[in-house]
């Protein structure tokens, strides 16, 4: 492939996905500055909530169990939604 051609594909590339990327940026900025606003305290109370689960599940302090306890917590946070558990 020549310089030429080469060029011209990567132009034409940039030309298709440039506009998504741009739309995607817009979009997802304008849904996270909402998100946060309604849902705070829900997701406070999904947090609880698995850490209570995941507390009566392995309720022993030692450190293979608080393990066990922080991998449930932080999945049944994941699962009901939570950005950063």
């Amino acid at each position: 492939m020549s310089r030429l051609s080469h060029g011209a594909a990567v132009a034409a590339l940039m030309v298709l996905v440039a506009p998504s990327v741009s739309f995607a940026r817009v979009h997802h900025q304008t849904t996270a500055a909402t998100a946060g606003a309604h849902n705070a305290a829900s997701d406070m109370d999904v947090r609880k909530q698995c850490y209570e689960e995941a507390r009566q599940r392995y309720p022993s302090t030692s450190q293979d169990m608080q393990t066990n306890r922080d991998f449930a917590y932080r999945t049944c946070a994941v699962e009901h939604g939570v950005q950063n558990p």
